[in-house]
């Protein structure tokens, strides 16, 4: 797993390195060399984060409905069989073909890989099944009418195959620019990691405490699988244990909005701060789904949503905020849509989710064959921007129709700055021979953008009334005046 926001900063201060994104300070506010940056509202939309439709099966268009939102993330739940075609043997087509799908509309994927979901057929490797794997463990709750089964999970055919499928799935997905997000999934019912009512408790519908679940040492074991499979791509757990803990997980509530809030004691933030995971957003990423039942009135005042229960949240919005949501999957945002003041508090919530990256001032300069562009940016919104996607700051002739003439491509920091903070980056170009002399350098205009790795994925948009200005994607800082970079 990524370990790179947890040492971003110790990083970042190491002497000499340059392009680093450091803690601003404020002692040169005055330094003229400094011009402040005017601000705009946080983007709707931005790379890998805010409310997500399910995708269209591989090749189809998007049906959206009048009102839906703008969005970058695209959700794709796959059974293991369509990947596990024999013990250790394995066929990606139908996973490539879908991811190919959503990159080619600039988007990138939120993924899970399930062996039951009720009313649909069993997601097991049909290798298992002709092998007499357990199928007795049939249900007709959650609208499955016995259609699917839950397997046995501690069966060791079953362990197997899935500490290989996970093996198998980092040596070839990992780090790919088309996914955004791995929720991990495989066991429970839609592969969200529980089997409620049959987990091993007393309730109305299990009286004798029948337990399906996975044994603790193997969903530990699975744990461990991810992270050793993965070490850039971002996997979330649904339920936080000592083993997500200790492998720095992510985590996802398929709940948010209704059982996610403090003041009951299985709702998602109570269990996250009894692991000591309060914190884990810091570092890792947090997403989910809007719960479906809440999604259609989540942002109507008054709550119009029917049947509501007692002792749950219902608050989107809130919610979004205390457990610091990156992204969301919202099916009723694209295909249903809002209108009015559902709307605009839909667009607000989107806004509101993950990072807002926000320059607040800006530096450029030249001396002698050579500019340096610092440029603060201040994290305005509710979590890291958690990629350790690169920066690039740019130099463009507008007199050339915004030909650039020189760049520099910098490791980024940006997973350090967290919500409230400001870091800075620097960039020192060489200038081009012909912009040496006679002050020519002050014809050109720095820019600056974050660098995502789709081909043609979606740009970053700063939070700035210079967006896309003097280029689409980047970010304008003003045009390069001589003298030397600020100290501080």
């Amino acid at each position: 797993m990524r370990t790179f926001s947890r040492i971003a900063i110790a990083l970042a201060a190491t002497a000499g390195l340059v392009g680093a994104t450091l803690p601003a300070t404020a002692s040169s506010a005055a330094t003229p060399q400094w011009t402040e940056l005017k601000s705009a509202p946080a983007p709707v939309s931005n790379p890998m984060k805010g409310f997500m439709p399910w995708a269209p099966a591989a090749g189809g268009k998007p049906v959206l409905a009048k009102g839906s939102l703008p969005y970058t993330l695209e959700w794709a739940p796959f059974p293991v069989k369509d990947v596990v075609t024999g013990r250790d043997t394995y066929d990606f087509t139908k996973v490539d073909a879908m991811l190919d799908s959503i990159a080619s509309r600039g988007h990138q994927a939120a993924i899970r890989f399930y062996l039951d979901t009720p009313g649909e057929e069993s997601g097991m490797p049909q290798y298992l099944i002709d092998g007499g794997t357990d199928k007795s463990r049939k249900y007709n709750f959650y609208d499955n009418e016995e259609i699917s089964f839950s397997p046995n999970y501690d069966d060791p055919n079953v362990k197997e195959m899935l500490l290989h499928f996970i093996a198998a799935l980092g040596d070839k997905y990992d780090g790919d620019p088309r996914i955004g997000y791995i929720t991990a999934g495989l066991y429970g019912f839609w592969g969200e990691e529980h089997t409620y009512p049959y987990n091993g408790y007393v309730n109305d519908q299990n009286p004798d405490a029948i337990n399906w679940m996975p044994s603790d040492e193997f969903r530990a074991q699975l744990v461990e699988a991810w992270d050793d499979a993965f070490d850039e791509t971002f996997i979330q757990n649904r339920y936080p244990t000592e083993a997500t803990k200790a492998h720095g997980m992510g985590y996802y509530d398929d709940s948010l909005g209704y059982a996610t809030l403090e003041g009951t004691d299985w709702h998602f933030i109570p269990k996250l701060k009894k692991q000591g995971e309060g914190d884990a957003w810091q570092h890792s990423p947090i997403g989910g789904e809007l719960s479906p039942s809440f999604q259609e009135c989540a942002f109507s005042e008054p709550l119009r949503c029917p049947d509501m229960e007692a002792g749950r949240d219902y608050k989107a919005l809130e919610s979004i905020q205390k457990a610091h949501a990156t992204w969301l999957i919202n099916n009723d945002a694209f295909t249903v849509g809002y209108s009015g003041d559902e709307l605009t508090r839909a667009k607000a919530a989107s806004a509101a989710m993950g990072y807002t990256l926000q320059a607040t001032r800006t530096s450029a300069t030249y001396h002698g064959a050579k500019a340096t562009v610092a440029v603060d940016i201040k994290n305005t919104g509710s979590a890291p921007f958690y990629a350790t996607w690169p920066l690039e700051v740019v130099l463009v002739d507008e007199n050339k129709n915004n030909e650039i003439v020189a760049s520099q491509t910098i490791e980024s920091t940006l997973p350090s700055i967290l919500p409230g903070q400001t870091g800075r980056v620097t960039a020192r170009l060489p200038l081009p021979e012909k912009f040496r002399s006679n002050d020519s350098a002050q014809k050109l205009t720095a820019a600056i953008r974050v660098v995502n790795p789709l081909p043609n994925g979606m740009p970053v948009a700063f939070a700035n009334e210079a967006m896309n200005k003097p280029l689409p994607g980047y970010l304008g800082l003003g045009t390069l005046t001589r003298g030397r970079a600020p100290k501080n």
